[in-house]
């Protein structure tokens, strides 16, 4: 009986004890995701699923911590005549609420080119937290828009990450040696690649593509590598253009970068090539990740 009562005694001070450790954490959270977990520069990658022809995007957006943003984005969209692709450069602002178990909820309001504007909900999660002076922020978030892309009928999967403070972004951000992988969205064909590149922090680039492509028979693959240079530069927001001469157009957004004196240097880089690829209709994108100085 004594033993039976001890247990009772334990396990009732285990339950409390269990108790004030879920309401200790359940404070944690409350205090931990506000609205001010949102606050600086993001870099913002958008690819679409499915629809009727491929879209992608990029984006850097500023979020104030008090429930507001706006930015610029990039988007890589269908034109008005057949088999044309189009970057379409647009300005664009919002609202948004985080709750306290970290997802959370915007409405973004985006410029269009014949001078109207489009209003979109969006639902979004914290993936990732960091300390940034002293203050929890939010590294990383996931979003999807309620509506289909206008264009395309693509739903958009958008994952923003938070860029340093602090450094600015030259050409010089973009200086060593990287490797990118690349992948072909859409398409009736599949398509892989990867390859090596080295960036002069002036303006150049330089390295070797490996490609799977289809062969010269039903059902053949076989691997093209090729040497390529090319020009790049890298605006203050952190996006930027690699366009070789009779090539198509390539933008990109550094989306991970360290500040090494008063530069931002990327860390990684995502990037989309605007026509569809020849050979299998596919939209190219990719990711570059530096290796070394």
């Amino acid at each position: 009986m004594l033993r039976t009562r001890e247990w009772l005694i334990s396990a009732l001070l285990g339950l409390g004890l269990m108790s004030g450790i879920w309401h200790s954490n359940a404070a944690v959270a409350a205090e931990r995701y506000t609205n001010a977990v949102l606050k600086g520069d993001y870099a913002v990658i958008s690819v679409g699923q499915v629809g009727i022809s491929p879209q992608a995007g990029v984006s850097v957006a500023t979020y104030d911590g008090r429930g507001r943003f706006s930015g610029i984005t990039i988007q890589d969209v269908p034109g008005a005549s057949f088999g044309e692709r189009l970057f379409v450069r647009s300005p664009f602002g919002g609202t948004y609420t985080i709750n306290a178990d970290g997802t959370g909820t915007g409405t973004v309001t985006t410029a269009l080119a014949d001078g109207s504007h489009e209003e979109v909900n969006t639902v979004l999660v914290v993936t990732r937290m960091a300390t940034v002076a002293g203050a929890q922020v939010a590294e990383e978030f996931f979003f999807m828009r309620e509506k289909l892309g206008s264009r395309t009928g693509a739903l958009l999967r958008s994952v923003a990450t938070r860029l340093p403070d602090g450094g600015k972004f030259t050409n010089a951000s973009l200086s060593g040696n990287y490797v990118y992988t690349l992948t072909g969205q859409g398409g009736p064909v599949p398509q892989l690649g990867l390859g090596t590149m080295n960036y002069d922090g002036v303006g150049s680039f330089s390295g070797t593509a490996t490609v799977n492509l289809p062969g010269g028979v039903f059902g053949e693959r076989r691997f093209v590598t090729a040497p390529f240079v090319r020009p790049y530069e890298v605006s203050p927001d952190g996006t930027g253009v690699a366009t070789p001469p009779g090539e198509s157009d390539i933008v990109f957004v550094v989306t991970k970068a360290d500040v090494v004196g008063d530069i931002k240097v990327g860390k990684e880089v995502f990037f989309i090539v605007r026509e569809l690829n020849s050979v299998t209709g596919n939209l190219l994108t990719g990711v570059i990740t530096r290796l070394s100085d």
